[in-house]
């Protein structure tokens, strides 16, 4: 099967169902198209589709498609959660963020919403979010990137 193909049903799955987990994709591929694809396929698959796990409910998290307006979402959101940041360091390759409790999780979520390939993965607890990168330069254009406009208050 040719790879827009794939990613066409891929799509048209997740677009129709609330998978959780990569391996309930490759099980409903299997069982209503006759496909077996490995786990490995799936995730690039999920990524070139801009496809990501997002909170819907409890700790529930589904795969759903996000799109450029979700990303300026995601970045009026931050911009709405500015005054609960109350510290940012930048350590080596890492952005670590310092919030008012309850917030880290969403402040970390429309961080990965809005993509920047330079962020390997981010960490979020109550109250302290840990943005990784790949060196102490990308930490602080990633820095640069998201706080840009609150780079004169937070220092």
């Amino acid at each position: 099967m040719k790879k827009e193909k794939r990613l066409d049903l891929i799509l048209t799955a997740i677009q129709e169902n609330n998978f959780s987990k990569k391996q309930q994709i490759v099980d409903y591929m299997m069982r209503h198209f006759g496909v077996y694809y490995s786990l490995t396929t799936i995730s690039r698959d999920l990524q070139e589709l801009d496809v990501y796990k997002i909170p819907v409910e409890n700790n529930k998290y589904i795969y759903k498609k996000m799109n450029k307006n979700k990303q300026l979402d995601a970045r009026k959101h931050l911009e709405a959660y500015r005054e609960e940041i109350l510290k940012i360091t930048i350590i080596k390759n890492y952005v670590l963020i310092k919030t008012s409790p309850g917030f880290a999780q969403s402040i970390g979520y429309y961080i990965d919403q809005l993509q920047i390939k330079e962020i390997i993965g981010t960490i979020g607890g109550n109250d302290a979010l840990m943005v990784l990168t790949a060196s102490s330069e990308m930490a602080q254009y990633v820095y640069y990137q998201l706080f840009h406009t609150a780079a004169e208050t937070q220092n």
